[in-house]
């Protein structure tokens, strides 16, 4: 089990692996979004969702991940009021929020969280303009990216593949 350090580290592999492995999909329509990464904001924001969502299993218990994920996701939220992107600020401070409404090792550390827990990032820029579509697909990507490296690094991916001794 990885502590967040370690996952930090994961998030950081796990969006360096989206970033270079975008260009091989072979999904057309991410060829645009792929020209999008030349510019550092839209890859610095793909990193930083790769890393939070490494953390974001953690973030139910007080944690070191906790402190970083939550500081993050404020000064993130702060930016968003800020530019009147209100929506966008509220849904981010409902994903955050998820966490705490379990125990630790509950849901968050479930495959299927991984998969579903991401899916706003993809789902609601495309409900306001379906141009965003392969912009947000790369998005959904890191985040479940980030999020499979913090099961792997505890050992929940394969865990029925163990040697018991």
């Amino acid at each position: 089990m990885a502590n967040w350090k370690g996952h930090l580290a994961g998030g950081v592999l796990a969006g360096t692996v989206v970033a270079l492995g975008a260009s091989h999909l072979p999904i057309e329509q991410l060829a645009e979004a792929t020209h999008l990464l030349n510019d550092w904001q839209p890859l610095a924001a793909l990193f930083v969702i790769a890393m939070l969502f490494a953390l974001f299993p953690d973030v139910d218990t007080n944690s070191k991940a906790q402190d970083i994920f939550f500081g993050i996701a404020f000064v993130i939220d702060v930016l968003l009021l800020i530019g009147g992107n209100i929506q966008a600020a509220a849904y981010l401070g409902f994903i955050a929020m998820l966490p705490i409404i379990s125990h630790h090792r509950g849901w968050t550390h479930s495959k299927l969280a991984m998969g579903i827990v991401p899916l706003p990032i993809l789902i609601v820029p495309y409900l306001y303009d379906d141009s965003n579509l392969a912009i947000g697909l790369l998005f959904y990507l890191a985040a479940v990216a980030g999020y499979f490296s913090h099961l792997l690094f505890d050992g929940l991916i394969w865990r029925k593949m163990r040697i018991k001794n």
